[in-house]
């Protein structure tokens, strides 16, 4: 029976356990693509905690080799299964060997599982599930085995950071799991039933640990669920990310200010860039520019290395497939909005939704693209308000020329509406400006100064699609327009080579409800322009009134800002959420009462488990419990015996108590070698032994431990 019950305990504690570090290993899962990691960690438990539990009882470095070796068999396993093909496959392991921690924490949610993102998890969950496999099974020592997956749950937390929700419910599973281990427990195996047959408290000490830990457990998930909700409101901050902590991938000159390209590809127009078969007529952006200093225009945000799913995308029905001839650099051209690439190693710009691959563009290069079109009718922007959310896209560095004050001054004055302005300045500059492709490069305020007011005899008024972008970006932000500029290519549908020639720049401008709508401020083939001061000096011939003041400039209080707007007629929020917080010196008292009650939890817990050994069970359990008293209240006094001491060797080591406990031993042989021939007066006479030596020894118990228990 007794080894029955040992069976089934350590039979039980391997399953838990196998949850455990199943559910460890998963909770990093939720930042994957798919239900590959998952079921890669969940087996991973499973077969660690296999061999380690067939190999029980026998040597552990033989254990150990035996795990080492699944290890390695199932990690080349789920590099095949992750595995792309796109990489000889040797080649592939050695990546995913070297790289696979720096590239699991730099990974863009959510994580596309390949060789070098599932390695990691797939490795820690084995090494969980097997430490803990030996030390619940092995050595019996429960509370210890559920350390590792513990460790390896706290790790998954830290991975995902922000970037999931809570984990309420894997959380209350695993804790519900693990009390479970606890209150079935197994013994160490010194004190295993089928090795020895000392009796070291029978089945009434199991049934209260197990009674206690059951009762433990649902006054700990009661707790919870009456102090979480106050608990909740003291948290204020996010998790961090570890990605936050990771340099991004670094830029090449050409990358860092891609718009100087656009003047390159116009004195090279029969430059052949790259093949592209696209399902339709499209634009592919290389770059989305948002910040300007005055000199450059840049992408504002961090390039974040990402799998072949991207993160907050569609399920990407436009299809792009592209090989590189001459592009170079390491921005990657994709029809907006990208949702997923293949064949190609990836980050992404979350702000810009613009691609990079860490290693740049060679010839020959090929990958797949899958997008979801950005659909902008800009006849609903007609009515709608400009989108003020980003303060960078309406930032104007100081020092811009005069003649672009004077431009925005008059299109601020000619035009009324938001998009008025927006499709007037596109007007503007391509009535009064010329292309030139062989205009000199740049975009700073003295170029765009030149580009603007010089004369025609002095080479200005006249650029690329460089001038055009960017000089309309700047003024559109002097009239209140929140801006940016774009590079990127004319591709027409279907399959074709992509030149230099369609390579160009343009600008957007930010609609409320509508996003960002491109403007076209190029002048038409063959256009013959008009001198800007001409319609500049008829503005100033007119009588001006006092232009109103543009919605950029921030000065002035919009009282149609909702935020100003009473939700409700409750100015007092603020207020009421700090009134309905717990206040702290209620959880100092809980604190307190806490730990008054422990020693009082403790010393009932002690009488109970007392109660139990000396009046139920069987006269044979009896004395085996009545010798459990005996052991507890020697251990209490300072005299500590050996699992492998028999009762003789045990009663000796007491002797120093000056408690009596004649006729004791020789009642403990006969209940664990041969119960049935005790009898109800011998269970009596041991119950009397064991509470005059609990009394007796009483004595030698610290002052401290006899309060707390």
């Amino acid at each position: 029976m007794r080894l029955s019950r040992y069976r089934f305990r350590v039979a039980a504690v391997a399953v838990c356990l196998t949850a455990l570090c199943a559910l460890a290993g998963a909770v990093a899962a939720r930042v994957y693509h798919g239900t590959v990691l998952t079921v890669l960690v969940t087996g991973a438990a499973l077969a660690a905690f296999a061999i380690g539990f067939l190999l029980r009882n026998k040597p552990s470095w033989l254990s150990a080799a035996v795990s080492f070796g699944g290890l390695a068999a199932y990690l080349l396993v789920s590099f095949v299964l992750t595995d792309d093909g796109a990489e000889p496959f040797l080649q592939t392991i050695l990546d995913a060997l070297v790289n696979a921690v720096p590239r699991t924490l730099t990974a863009l949610i959510p994580v596309e599982p390949a060789p070098d993102t599932v390695g990691v998890p797939v490795f820690l969950t084995w090494l969980a599930a097997g430490l803990a496999c030996e030390f619940a099974v092995r050595y019996g020592r429960t509370l210890l085995g559920c350390l590792p997956p513990t460790l390896l749950y706290a790790a998954g937390l830290y991975l995902v950071g922000p970037n999931a929700g809570p984990a309420v419910t894997v959380t209350v599973v695993y804790c519900l799991i693990a009390g479970a281990a606890l209150a079935v427990t197994s013994a160490p195996p010194s004190r295993r039933p089928d090795r020895d047959a000392h009796v070291d408290g029978g089945a009434p000490g199991r049934r209260a640990t197990l009674l206690g830990s059951v009762v433990g457990a649902a006054v700990l998930l009661v707790a919870v669920a009456a102090l979480a909700p106050m608990a909740t409101r003291l948290v204020t901050t996010s998790p961090g990310d570890p990605r936050e902590l990771v340099e991004p991938p670094q830029l090449t000159d050409i990358d860092l200010n891609p718009l100087v390209r656009v003047p390159e590809w116009a004195k090279n127009p029969e430059q052949e860039l790259f093949h592209a078969v696209l399902d339709g007529e499209a634009t592919m952006r290389l770059a989305v520019l948002t910040e300007y200093d005055g000199v450059t225009w840049q992408a504002g945000g961090d390039f974040r290395t990402a799998g072949s799913v991207l993160p907050g995308s569609g399920d990407g029905g436009f299809s792009a497939e592209v090989e590189i001839i001459e592009l170079g650099g390491k921005l990657v051209p994709a029809v907006a909005d990208p949702a997923t690439v293949t064949d190609l190693p990836i980050a992404v710009n979350l702000a810009t939704r613009c691609l990079l691959t860490p290693d740049g563009l060679a010839t020959g290069d090929r990958y797949t693209v899958g997008s979801d079109p950005l659909v902008v009718d800009p006849a609903s922007a007609v009515d709608a308000r400009v989108d003020l959310s980003d303060a960078v896209s309406v930032a104007v560095p100081p020092g811009a020329p005069e003649f672009m004050t004077t431009i925005a001054e008059y299109i601020t004055a000619t035009y009324d509406t938001p998009y008025e302005r927006a499709q007037g300045l596109a007007v503007f500059l391509s009535e009064h400006y010329a292309f030139d492709s062989e205009a000199p490069s740049g975009h700073d305020y003295p170029t765009l100064g030149f580009f603007l007011e010089a004369s025609v005899e002095a080479g200005g008024q006249r650029g690329t699609s460089e001038q055009f972008a960017a000089a309309y970006a700047i003024l559109a932000r002097l009239v209140g327009l929140p801006s940016r500029v774009v590079v990127g290519f004319d591709v027409p549908g279907g399959a074709s080579t992509v030149t230099a020639a369609q390579g160009l720049a343009w600008p957007e401008v930010a609609f409320d409800g509508v996003g960002w709508v491109p403007f076209d401020p190029m002048p038409a083939d063959g256009a013959m322009p008009i001198p800007p001061q001409e319609t500049l000096e008829e503005l100033e011939d007119e009588p001006s009134e006092e232009p109103e003041e543009s919605a950029g400039a921030g000065e002035a209080e919009d009282y149609n800002d909702p935020a100003l707007e009473d939700d409700g007629g409750d100015f007092d929020a603020e207020a009421a959420a700090d009134a309905e917080r717990v206040p702290a010196w209620l959880w100092w008292a809980l604190g307190a009462f806490a730990v008054v009650c422990v020693p009082l939890l403790l010393k009932a817990r002690r009488r109970w488990r007392q109660r139990r050994r000396l009046r139920g069970g069987t006269p044979a359990e009896r004395v085996a419990g009545a010798w459990s008293e005996v052991l507890d209240a020697a251990a209490r006094a300072g005299v500590r015996i050996g699992p492998h001491a028999t009762a003789e060797e045990a009663a000796a080591r007491m002797a120093s108590l000056d408690a009596g406990i004649e006729g004791m031993p020789g009642l403990v042989n006969r209940a664990a070698f041969a119960p049935g021939s005790v009898e109800e007066p011998d269970a009596e006479a041991a119950v009397r032994i064991a509470h005059g030596f609990v009394r007796a020894s009483r004595a030698r118990v610290r002052g401290w431990k006899r309060v707390l228990t």
